[in-house]
């Protein structure tokens, strides 16, 4: 089984930067649910995610973007991929194939090609967010 600690470390690492105007947490499953348990939960070490403006039924925020460490792949969630497919339009093929469904990417090893691919995409959706006044600052 490949070594995934340095793929998550290295996503996690390229998602921070958008940490100034989203709320980080680590708690994916329950990040948009309102009554959620998060404080009843204890962190976890294998997932980073960033919360924009409370929206509709989020009170704690709309999700942004996520990085997840699982057994056989590193999962990154960019929910701008599925709330405005324009912005993954233009994606390399490369890309298109580590898609899993309509907003998630998987990956096995460091790529960095298509790592700053993912970046100009995430960057998009961040100023997509933005627009949308669902940055917090």
């Amino acid at each position: 089984m490949p070594d995934l600690q340095p793929v998550y470390d290295e996503l996690v690492r390229r998602l921070s930067v958008h940490g100034d105007v989203f709320r980080t947490t680590d708690n994916v499953t329950e990040a948009n649910c309102d009554g959620g348990r998060k404080e009843a939960q204890a962190p976890d070490p294998g997932s980073y995610l960033l919360l924009g403006a409370p929206f509709r039924n989020y009170s704690d925020g709309i999700s942004f973007a996520g990085v997840r460490l699982g057994k056989r792949y590193v999962s990154y969630h960019l929910m701008c991929a599925y709330l405005r497919p324009e912005t993954v339009a233009d994606m390399s093929p490369e890309l298109r194939k580590r898609m899993q469904g309509k907003s998630c990417f998987t990956f096995t090893k460091v790529d960095e090609a298509l790592f700053d691919e993912l970046d100009e995409i995430t960057r998009r959706g961040r100023d997509h967010f933005a627009a949308e006044g669902l940055t917090l600052r």
